[in-house]
Order: C-alpha cells, then structure tokens, then sequence
C-alpha cells in the first residue's frame, strides 16, 4: 500500500468520529480507541433523548406554548410534537387528549405552587390576620412577577366550550383551596376572632374575590398601563377592611 493510499484509508476513521455528534453517526467504521470515543459521546446523546421523562417534560411544555398562543380550541396535537420535537404517536402514548395535557400541565405548575399554602393554612393555629396578609403577600409577589400561568385566562376564555378544564380545574385547585382556607375561618370563628356573620366557606368566597380582580385585571389591562397597578398595597387593603368587616358583625 502506497502513502496516498494509506493516507486516504485512514480519513474515513476521523470523518466518522467528528460526525458522532450529527444526526446520524457513521459509527460503523470506527474501530479501537475511536470507537470507544465516539460512543461515549454517541451513547449519552442518545439516552438522553430516549429518557421519558424527558420527552414528557419537553411535550409539556411544547403544550403550554400552543396554549398559550392559539388557546386550547386551536392547539392541535401535531403542533405540539412538532414543538417537542418527537412524533405525534409519542405524544399520544403519554397524553391521549388535550384535556389529559391540560390537565398534566395544571399537575405540573400549579398544584406545587399551591402547595405549601395549603400546607400552611391547614395547620396554621395563630391570629387570624397575620395568615391572611402572609396569602396576600404571597399572591402579590406572584402578579406583580408578570408571570402569572395562564390557566385562569383559558378557563375564563374557553370554559363555556370546554366545560371538562373547569370541572377539573375546580376540583384539582379551587376546592382544595377554598377548604383550606374554610378551615381557617372556621378556627378562627370558634377562638373568637370573628362572628358567625357569614359561614366559614362564605368568608372563604369572600376573601378570594379581590384576588381573582387582580389577576384578571393582569391579564387584561397591564400591558396598557403606563402606571401598573400593584396588587400589593390593594390586597393589603383587601386584608384590614374584610377583617374589619368581619369583626364589626362579631360586634353588632
């Protein structure tokens, strides 16, 4: 064999190991020590892309942006593979529906959020006011982010024609909520610290009513502001006067 020739036989061994990270790796040719370079960097790719986990994660969040920028009527599942980068049957094996996705992402971003104010509210056994301003702050701190999910404006934009996202949403973060928060009041009723006015689960109603105004109103009007309203000084003033309002019937 020739120097040329040599040469020439030994290019394909390097073409290969450079392609290892393309699409589709001439891996085949690659023997000894390149093989074994090539493959360890072939093989975690790989994985990594198999990984359901991955593949879910990627497909949810491929959802939450058709959702977001067509609504749940208009997102089509193809689109949503399309955005995950795997086939419409993948999507289809985890998520059979829209709803299912729907449903998914509330699990994923939602209920971890809401959590730990369940958590607190459920077992918290202290003045009344201090556990109410600690939600608002909480609640504010999370409009004013800008970052608010956008789950509370496809029920209000589609849940007449999808009446299931509400059935669920209700159910899944609503109730659980207001329970907490019933419970509260109902503690709270018993200690003292407030009459008997209104029912535990009337008082829960009542108090969440301005929060969804200023999450609505976040939705609709911020981006024409020239001044944002902030949510944080109108909860805190949500907080006094229904507290107020609560004591001066314990009063009467």
């Amino acid at each position: 064999m020739t120097e040329a020739t040599k040469k020439r036989a030994a290019k394909p061994r390097f073409a290969a190991l450079y392609s290892c990270t393309m699409a589709k790796p001439k891996v085949s040719v690659l023997t000894g020590q390149y093989r074994k370079i090539a493959m360890s960097v072939v093989k975690p790719l790989r994985l990594r892309r198999a990984a359901p986990e991955v593949r879910q994660a990627d497909i949810l969040d491929s959802a939450y942006a058709e959702f977001a920028h067509h609504g749940f009527a208009d997102a089509r599942m193809e689109d949503v593979a399309r955005g995950a980068h795997v086939s419409k049957g993948t999507v289809y094996l985890y998520y059979p529906t829209k709803q299912a996705l729907f449903e998914a992402l509330v699990r994923r971003d939602i209920t971890p959020r809401i959590g730990p104010i369940i958590a607190f509210l459920s077992s918290y056994d202290g003045p009344l006011e201090a556990a109410l301003e600690r939600v608002a702050v909480i609640a504010a701190m999370i409009i004013n982010d800008g970052k608010l999910p956008i789950y509370p404006k496809l029920l209000m934009a589609e849940s007449a024609r999808f009446p299931e996202l509400a059935r669920f949403y209700r159910a899944e973060v609503v109730e659980v909520m207001l329970t907490a928060l019933g419970g509260l009041f109902e503690r709270a009723m018993r200690g003292g610290e407030i009459g008997r006015a209104v029912s535990p689960v009337m008082a829960a109603h009542l108090f969440i009513a301005p929060f969804l105004k200023a999450i609505m109103w976040s939705f609709t009007f911020a981006a024409t502001e020239d001044v944002p309203f902030a949510p944080a000084p109108y909860l805190a003033a949500h907080v006094k006067i229904f507290l107020a309002g609560l004591r001066e019937t314990q009063d009467a």
